[in-house]
């Protein structure tokens, strides 16, 4: 009776250590680009010297200019890729114009977002910053 108790403890412990360290592991592969880290605060409006260190670490995303409404002191900018599929971003008030070739750097990914100063609800909005634009030769 002992030897079967401390066998069933044996695997117990076992079990529990291989679930520890299996989610440890599974933690460490996802994809970081998909989660949101909420205990970073990430504002819109931050510093320069923080700006600059997203510019110096963070890739640069690009397209063009298909529309744009200004809201609540931001532009929601829709970008068409390369691939020609569009997405929303919003950054500071800009002056962009349609046609207008932009680069950004991704902040934060929101989905449903609603924008009460447009009444609009987004699928998906990338807040980004760092916002650079030339006018193309349309």
């Amino acid at each position: 009776m002992k030897r079967n108790t401390l066998i069933i403890l044996g695997l117990a412990i076992a079990s529990i250590l291989i679930i520890i360290f299996a989610k440890k592991s599974i933690d460490q592969s996802y994809n970081s680009e998909l989660v949101i880290d909420t205990t970073k605060n990430i504002d819109p409006h931050m510093g320069h010297s923080e700006m600059q260190k997203n510019q110096e670490t963070m890739p640069f995303y690009q397209g063009e200019v298909v529309s744009f409404e200004h809201g609540g002191g931001y532009t929601y900018i829709e970008v068409k890729e390369k691939t020609n599929l569009t997405f929303w971003i919003a950054v500071e008030r800009a002056e962009v114009k349609k046609g207008d070739i932009i680069k950004f750097q991704k902040e934060l990914v929101m989905h449903d977002f609603k924008s009460k100063s447009l009444n609009k609800t987004y699928d998906e909005l990338m807040f980004a910053s760092n916002l650079q634009y030339k006018v193309s030769d349309k």
